[in-house]
């Protein structure tokens, strides 16, 4: 949103706003109301790892965030969004019928862009005999409401936070990446008002809620991802959503490094594996950024092979030219289109890897025999550990036959954890290599690559002569000997050193990342790191 601290009428036609000037009324007399002040945060992340913090910043134009810790008894930090006073609901509806009358049968842009452009030119003629601060709050909640998120749109503007919840009437909470969950200032008590905001977000995702339908997976037009469910008979709260919030650019894996999700050396073993074309699950609890780690690791997965990814709500991102995304299609009728349809469709479309967004049900089955007619499969799953894995894949309603599982090569599990600063943290604690059934015994066999260290605080390589998969499968395809293995380990080691000078240089940025990555294939590794370097 531009945002209305407008230069002059000549240059709003434009789209071209003022910034946030940190002056305006409605934010002086906010701070005016508090004993202590805020200190000012151009980049909140500074404050990671502060318990005690008293902070304010702006997260679009016109609108501010106070984050302060607190010291309430429920234990919440405290979470405050200053943005234009609300104008009265007469002069609202007012606007909204002359906005009506105004625009007529026009047919708006097709842009969420454009779409703001248009409501910004007929709000301003309408408004132009009002003073500049009515102006600024009329044609700010306007807009908001009307084409954005309503009361949550702040939210959605703050690129700090990770998940937005609504569990029913009262207090809207978050989880900030930088000062953990957090109490909002943002209350819906009314049951009408909670009801009619999750109609309006779910029709903005096409995915409208209803009686007859009252639970919803779907996208907001951001990428976000959110769940609804509608109706008091089966929330008693009432009406709940959850909003998990997704970055346009994916986190990359010079990211996940930095932040100590995973190593250099389990980023460079996945890149060999990938190379290799070997199936790997990534798997951990809800909100263990699984779909995070497989998005950074698709960079791995070489440039010229066809990728086809399939999802229920559009989340993955994949750098190559040669992607097909397809996404299901629930219409509670005949209409409707399955992961189970698309994983099927995908097995004639010739990829060489298959991207699953979550395996929960029967094309989980589907996914197994990909792997079994020589398709590379990457997916997330729900699983704590490997015996819960092998439990899921083989039971109702997956059901893979147990002597199948064995197509799986690796299976990743993380899990997001509290350290003791109270901050959220991801880590990558475990890494199997499956190798096999048992025959007497029917169990998995397999081998520990990857292992949590609690002290050291991040995921440790088993070592040299550790890994099945180096010395069974990919030393076979390169066609090398035992007494050659050495070269294979020597490779790894080359190219977490690689991850490693990305990660110390600050090449954070995913299609960067991806563009390094991409070079090092042409010119090899150590050239690249010298123009790294250099």
């Amino acid at each position: 949103m531009y945002h209305y601290r407008y230069r002059e009428d000549k240059a709003v036609s434009q789209g071209l706003w003022k910034p946030a000037n940190w002056s305006e009324p409605y934010l002086l007399t906010y701070l005016s109301s508090l004993r202590e002040p805020p200190q000012r945060a151009d980049n909140p992340s500074q404050y990671k790892g502060s318990v005690v913090f008293n902070v304010i910043y702006n997260v679009w134009d016109g609108v501010y965030i106070h984050a302060f810790s607190s010291k309430s008894p429920d234990g919440f930090n405290q979470y405050v969004i200053i943005e234009p006073p609300r104008p009265s609901l007469a002069t609202l509806l007012k606007i909204e019928k002359m906005f009506a009358r105004k625009v007529g049968e026009k047919d708006p842009p097709a842009s969420i862009e454009g779409k703001e452009q248009f409501m910004l030119k007929v709000l301003l003629d309408l408004t132009k005999s009002m003073s500049e601060d009515d102006r600024f709050a009329i044609i700010y909640h306007f807009v908001r409401d009307k084409l954005y998120a309503g009361p949550l749109e702040p939210f959605i503007r703050d690129t700090n936070i990770e998940d937005i919840s609504i569990p029913g009437r009262g207090t809207v909470f978050i989880v900030h990446k930088v000062f953990g969950p957090m109490q909002t200032s943002v209350k819906i008590e009314d049951p009408l008002e909670l009801n009619e905001l999750i109609i309006s977000l779910s029709e903005k995702t096409m995915r409208p809620v209803s009686h007859n339908r009252p639970i919803i997976d779907a996208s907001l037009p951001d990428g976000s991802r959110v769940n609804f469910v509608f109706g008091e008979d089966i929330s008693k709260r009432g009406s709940n959503l959850t909003i998990r919030k997704f970055s346009k650019v994916p986190l990359s894996i010079t990211q996940l490094i930095s932040s100590g999700s995973i190593t250099p050396m389990l980023g460079a073993y996945l890149w060999l594996m990938l190379d290799e074309g070997m199936n790997v699950f990534v798997c951990g609890e809800t909100a263990s950024g699984k779909t995070t780690t497989l998005n950074a690791i698709t960079t791995f997965i070489p440039p010229h092979l066809k990728i086809v990814s399939i999802e229920d709500t559009p989340e993955l991102t994949v750098p190559h030219a040669n992607w097909v995304s397809e996404v299901t299609r629930d219409t509670g009728g005949e209409g409707s289109i399955k992961l189970f349809d698309l994983l099927k469709a995908a097995l004639r479309q010739r990829p060489n890897y298959i991207l699953v967004g979550e395996i929960r049900d029967k094309e989980g089955n589907v996914a197994f025999q990909a792997m079994q007619t020589g398709h590379s499969v990457m997916a997330t799953f729900h699983a704590a550990n490997v015996n819960t894995l092998i439990q899921r894949l083989t039971s109702y309603p997956i059901e893979v036959p147990r002597t199948h599982v064995n197509n799986l090569n690796i299976a990743l599990f993380q899990t997001a954890l509290y350290d003791k600063k109270g901050i959220l943290q991801r880590r990558v604690i475990e890494v199997d290599e499956l190798i096999d059934v048992d025959p007497t015994t029917n169990d998995i066999v397999y081998v520990l690559a990857f292992t949590y260290d609690p002290i050291e605080d991040k995921p440790v390589f088993a070592g040299r002569g550790s890994s099945y998969l180096i010395e069974s499968k990919v030393a076979v395809r390169r066609g090398l000997d035992r007494e050659n293995l050495v070269k294979l380990y020597e490779d790894l080691e080359l190219r977490a050193k690689f991850l490693s000078t990305l990660t110390q240089k600050k090449v954070f940025n995913y299609f960067e990342v991806w563009s390094q990555i991409l070079r090092a294939r042409q010119i090899g590794l150590e050239a690249v790191m010298d123009e790294v370097i250099a």
